[in-house]
């Protein structure tokens, strides 16, 4: 098996799964998802530079969804947000906080905690990018164009100061997640 088989299969899983989401919107988001997923595979082998480019495109897609997709949704419902936007604002809070965080398996194990529980919410049947998308109607088109010229978020250098760590552990805590998740033990 060369080098490069399991990121093909990898990269193949992750087109099945986004031609099974139901509109383009939900795929770019899907395709997201799944890059993002590769790429904290590779960060937690060792790779710096995955972890830099992880940190980048994870805070671009949080933007997309926290600036386009949930307040989209949100006028289409007359002012109401979608019943799962606490939820996803709160993840993505514990989720930005981790990126203030150098790459160590604490902070692998709670992304990864995180997104295993966060991404089947927005990619699911009925889920949130399903439901943005039919919320959008007519205006998906425009929608996605939007969201595929939202801009790369400047990313600052990782922290070791504890009071990054203990944003974050805070963070974690306040979305639901156990602050352990952190500890560099195993």
């Amino acid at each position: 098996m060369s080098a490069s088989e399991p990121r093909d299969r990898l990269e193949q899983a992750a087109s099945a799964k986004a031609a099974a989401a139901h509109g383009p919107i939900a795929r770019l988001m899907v395709c997201e998802h799944a890059l993002a997923d590769r790429l904290l595979g590779e960060a937690a082998r060792g790779s710096v530079e995955a972890y830099r480019e992880f940190r980048q495109r994870l805070l671009r897609h949080i933007r997309i969804e926290e600036r386009l997709l949930l307040p989209a949704a949100a006028r289409k419902r007359g002012g109401e947000a979608l019943a799962l936007a606490r939820r996803l604002r709160l993840e993505h809070g514990a989720l930005a906080a981790l990126m203030m965080l150098p790459p160590r398996r604490g902070t692998f194990r709670a992304l990864s905690a995180v997104l295993k529980a966060h991404n089947p919410v927005e990619e699911s049947a009925g889920g949130v990018y399903e439901q943005c998308e039919a919320l959008a109607g007519a205006d998906a088109d425009a929608l996605l164009v939007q969201c595929e010229q939202v801009k790369p978020v400047p990313v600052s250098q990782w922290s070791d100061d504890p009071k990054a760590l203990g944003a974050a552990r805070r963070a974690l805590v306040r979305a639901g997640y156990a602050a352990s998740l952190l500890d560099d033990a195993e």
